[in-house]
């Protein structure tokens, strides 16, 4: 195997990055608990053939004893975050295994834009103009804008107009639910903290969905950051299911003088679980926990794997509960 072509596995609607451990969808890492990158990086190596569950329980575990509903744990886990509801990557053979519908393209170079989701055409001509780009470009603009407007607030006054289309320009591709008007406001308002907003699509909830776990679909975002760091952090809730299942990403901005992780800004997909009014999910940093407050904000908990806590109180930027609402601007 070469390294320099065979380490990333690029498919139709995610890369596979073999070397660094990561998988991407929309030019964004997804946070995948380490048993299911090693279950989606078998049937990847493996594409177009069935593996058999328990081809799939020596590949991944060994000789670890596990019950079939680590295996299944791990799928469910994955077409949450390729957004494969309809079974159309990760094909379930009944009682025989799982086979990965899709033929991986080698690429010589980095090919992170091959990465981007094609598009039919549309009577909307920015949305065809914004999936020509790839993501990091307008991630890049992004900041590009927002550092002006911090740096440059007597331009950035005269500059209302033009940053509103720009908005426009960027926005993501097809944001569900949510309005149009809702979403120029969350880019903006992103691009401001210089937070590297992901392309995200908010969907409806079934009508069984309870009300306990469909209040937090929506997009939520700090005032003023994690307590102590003030580092900006965003929360976007994508879909919810009647089990508690939610799915969605979460955002930070570049890091403050304080912060615990150096660099950036950065975000990562996350698959969660809502039980007695808690959303909880286990990452790769920690422990996370999202309740609602008595004032309808969100407190969010962070308990690293080091040691320690973090905490930062979330706006609701657009719910059900609260269309339209924005956070204030305190960057």
């Amino acid at each position: 195997m070469d390294p320099a072509t065979d380490s990333v596995l690029v498919f139709d609607s995610f890369v596979l990055d073999l070397a660094r451990g990561v998988v991407r969808v929309d030019g964004v890492d997804l946070d995948l608990r380490p048993k299911s990158f090693a279950v989606l990086r078998h049937l990847a190596s493996n594409a177009g053939r069935l593996i058999s569950k328990q081809d799939l329980h020596a590949a991944v575990w060994g000789n670890v004893a596990v019950s079939d509903d680590s295996l299944v744990q791990c799928v469910r886990e994955l077409r949450l975050k390729l957004r494969d509801d309809e079974h159309r990557i990760i094909k379930t053979v009944s009682r025989r295994g799982y086979r990965l519908d899709a033929e991986p393209v080698l690429p010589s170079h980095h090919h992170e834009s091959s990465n981007i989701p094609r598009t039919t055409s549309t009577s909307r001509g920015v949305a065809g103009r914004r999936a020509a780009l790839p993501r990091w470009l307008l991630v890049s603009s992004l900041s590009v804008i927002a550092l002006a407007a911090l740096v440059a607030s007597p331009i950035a006054d005269g500059m209302r107009n033009p940053l509103a289309e720009l908005v426009n320009w960027f926005a993501p591709q097809d944001p569900g639910i949510v309005p149009d008007r809702d979403v120029e406001r969350i880019i903006a308002l992103a691009a401001e903290k210089q937070m590297p907003l992901p392309a995200f699509r908010i969907r409806a909830p079934a009508s069984d969905v309870p009300d306990d776990v469909r209040r937090f679909l929506g997009v939520w975002a700090s005032d003023e950051g994690w307590i102590n760091s003030h580092r900006q952090f965003m929360m976007i809730v994508t879909s919810v299911d009647r089990d508690g299942v939610a799915t969605g990403y979460l955002v930070n901005g570049p890091a403050m003088p304080h912060s615990r992780t150096p660099g950036p800004g950065f975000s990562g997909g996350f698959t969660g679980q809502v039980s007695d009014g808690v959303l909880r999910y286990d990452g790769n940093a920690g422990v996370h926990s999202a309740s609602i407050t008595a004032d309808g904000r969100i407190e969010f908990r962070l308990i690293f794997r080091d040691g320690g806590t973090g905490v930062v109180f979330l706006e609701p930027l657009w719910t059900l509960a609260h269309p339209g609402r924005v956070a204030h601007n305190q960057t």
